[in-house]
């Protein structure tokens, strides 16, 4: 089991909820400053960040898993560096790239296949050896895919949600989505609700509530 999750840490926590909301995902937990939102093919979680502080607006890259002990296993068998750790939220399992990025999978108890619909959550991760990040992500069970808009070298998770390597000076993350239907129709969903958004070169440009864009691609088949 392994799902995508980043996680963007905002001050502005209930205008991103809004925006993603605006967008078709469902919030399915809520904490107050810790928010998971849906779309059946990936999830995104906010985590509230003191306004202007370093984490305000910075994306951390996540997944979700049913057992760490198995995931860990299985991940050092593969030859990928991964540990148990005890995070800030609770145990959780830590993979270490050759480059030193690193990020957490947690233990969950929503273990729901993946449901294809219109969107998808792309988790992007800026790196400067784009094929040692792919043995990771073999490596901790994400499946290859032909390249797509968002990227040449794309992978999938099993329950869902989609990562995009970037070649990089240095590593990093973000967030992205996919969209299958028209961007333009989608433009003037968001227009209609009070969401700027730019049509790009196959892209979507959101303007996020920290005054960024959020890209939205076209999706590609499979």
């Amino acid at each position: 089991m392994l799902r995508v999750r980043p996680v963007l840490f905002t001050s502005r926590l209930d205008e991103y909820a809004a925006l993603l909301t605006a967008l078709g995902l469902a919030c399915t937990e809520n904490h107050g400053g810790w928010r998971v939102l849906d779309c059946g093919d990936g999830k995104v979680g906010l985590h509230r960040a003191e306004r202007d502080s370093p984490q305000d607006g910075t994306t951390a890259p996540g997944f979700e898993l049913r057992d760490r002990n198995i995931f860990v296993r299985r991940t050092l068998a593969d030859g990928t560096h991964a540990e148990l750790v005890d995070s800030d939220h609770g145990p959780a399992a830590r993979v270490t790239a050759p480059d030193g990025f690193s990020f957490l999978a947690d233990p969950v108890t929503d273990l729901a296949s993946r449901r294809p619909g219109a969107l998808a959550v792309v988790q992007l991760w800026h790196t400067p050896d784009v094929d040692a990040a792919r043995k990771v992500l073999a490596d901790i069970g994400a499946r290859p895919l032909p390249p797509r808009p968002v990227g040449s070298a794309v992978f999938r998770a099993k329950n869902g949600g989609l990562v995009a390597l970037l070649p990089a000076g240095a590593s990093g993350a973000g967030l992205a989505l996919e969209y299958d239907g028209g961007l333009a129709a989608l433009g003037a969903r968001l227009a209609a609700a009070g969401v700027p958004a730019a049509q790009g070169r196959g892209t979507l440009d959101v303007q996020t509530p920290c005054g960024g864009t959020l890209q939205v691609f076209a999706a590609a088949a499979g």
